[in-house]
Formats: structure tokens, sequence, C-alpha cells
């Protein structure tokens, strides 16, 4: 991938998200290339291409210390259309910078994320204990991270990453997302994950998130026709779509009733990708899924 250098006028972004009010992207694009990132449809990064280029914001922390002179958020989320962590890190340390001005400014962040570079930062986020790390953990092999991600953390790496932070007492939630029906396995990432984690999202995937038809053509032609077949059928009708999503919310509710964990579950509308008022703090726990 080209890597570019570009100046940016705002960082703080306002955002739907309901993790924060305010996003910051270090970087446009990812050097990680999951073909079902949504950040796809965004209009600059589908400009520079999406697997062919990636630009680091040079000058980021200069815009951000200015901007906190007039703005003051309760809570920032760090990475909704790029990965914070990405291999370009190492060399600018964009994020490390972000990261500390926040630090010193008192103000806390969550991060998005599933490189396992933010092992290297741990000690830093620590400091603030309202600091919170979502890991994504949404495929099971490391043939299917290879098939999909491209360039992303091995599944090794990414248990070793989880291990250091939960030694380092930050809070941390394992996001299953997106979760891809027929190709995500919630019991076998269960079984891989160590002991100690106390919450997982699952967000399911939706057929506007990312390339569709690359992701059915990848399944189709490397693992299987009739594994492509049964996904697409998922999709094919809102009828199909509510059975397997009612299947999946009782799936979860027997796991939140069986294991020392809360689960989150998130279902996008099967008519729309994104809905403003999704609620990531409302656990499964207890609670009937049916729709």
């Amino acid at each position: 991938m080209k890597e570019k250098i570009i100046r940016t006028e705002k960082v703080l972004s306002s955002t739907q998200i309901g993790l924060a009010k305010y996003v910051i992207n270090p970087y446009r694009g990812c050097e990680f290339g999951c073909f079902y990132c949504y950040s796809q449809s965004n209009k600059n990064i589908a400009r520079d291409g999406f697997l062919d280029t990636f630009s680091i914001k040079i000058n980021s922390p200069e815009i951000l210390k200015k901007e906190l002179k007039y703005k003051r958020p309760d809570r920032v989320l760090l990475g909704s259309t790029t990965e914070c962590f990405q291999y370009c890190e190492e060399k600018y340390q964009i994020t490390r910078q972000i990261m500390e001005i926040l630090t010193v400014k008192s103000i806390p962040y969550t991060i998005l994320t599933k490189s396992h570079l933010i092992s290297k930062y741990l000690p830093l986020i620590a400091q603030n204990p309202e600091n919170k790390i979502y890991l994504t953990f949404n495929l099971a092999s490391d043939s299917l991270i290879r098939l999909l991600e491209k360039k992303s953390p091995s599944i090794a790496l990414r248990l070793q990453t989880i291990k250091e932070i939960l030694s380092h007492n930050i809070n941390l939630r394992i996001h299953a997302g997106p979760f891809i029906p027929q190709v995500s396995d919630l019991e076998k990432i269960l079984d891989l994950l160590p002991a100690g984690i106390k919450e997982m999202d699952v967000e399911l995937y939706h057929p506007r998130q990312g390339n569709f038809k690359k992701i059915l053509k990848i399944i189709r032609q490397n693992i299987s026709a009739t594994l492509a077949e049964n996904l697409n059928q998922v999709y094919i009708s809102q009828k199909n779509y509510e059975t397997y999503t009612n299947g999946l919310k009782d799936k979860i509710k027997q796991l939140a009733e069986q294991l020392p964990v809360k689960f989150y579950c998130i279902i996008p509308d099967f008519n729309k990708f994104y809905q403003p008022d999704i609620d990531y703090e409302k656990t499964v726990k207890g609670e009937s899924l049916r729709s």
C-alpha cells in the first residue's frame, strides 16, 4: 500500500456512535485491509483506494492541542474508520502523542482496535482508570483472518495482547464483530479466550458493511460454495434474517446464563446498517432477546 502524508484541519469529530460524543481517527485508511470494513464507503478513503493508500494525519497532535482550548469532551473514541495501532504507528507515533495529550488533560478515551501493537502503549493507557479497550476477536482461525483481513494480527498475537491488557487491569471488552453468519463461531472464540474476560459484545455483520459480494466470492473460492450460499441466504430476505438473528440471540442468552461474562448483542436493522440509537451498554443477561 502507498503511504501518504496529509495535514488535517480538524481532529475532534462528532460521532453518532454511542461510545463517545467525539472520535479521533489519526490515520485515513488502514494497512490491515479487512474486506468487510465499513470505512470503504467513506468518500475520502474510497477516492484514495481502500486497498491502495493509507494516509498519516501528521499534524493531528498539534491541532488537538488547539481544539482542547475550547472543547472539553467527557470521553473520546479512538478509531472509528481507521486502526489507531496499525504498522505505520511504530514510525510516526501519532496515536501515542494523542493519548499523551488526552492523559495530561484527564480526558478518558475508548479504543477500538484489533492490533497487537497496542501492547506497547498499555502503561500509558493504564494511567487513567476510565480508559477502555474494545479488542476485535471475530474470527477463530488464522486461515479465516488471512482470507478476510489480509494483514491483521494472528490469533496468537491477539491472545497475547488480551493477556497483557488484563495484567494491566485496563477495562476490556472483547468485540466479536462484525460477526459474520456461518463464518464467525462464537463458541470457538470463547474457547480460545483466556480466563478473566468480563465483557463481550457480539455485533452482527450487515451486508451494507463493506463489500458483501467480495466476501461471498472469497468464501466460495477458498472455503466452499455451500458456505457462501448459506451466508447469502441469511440476508436474502427479512424473514431469513430474523430467523437467524433470533437463533443468535437465544445462543447468546444461553451463554450469558452459563458464563461469568457480561454479553452485549448488537443487531442492525435488516434495512439499514447503522442506527444512532444503538445502546452499547444494554446487557443480555436476564433479558428476553426475542424481538
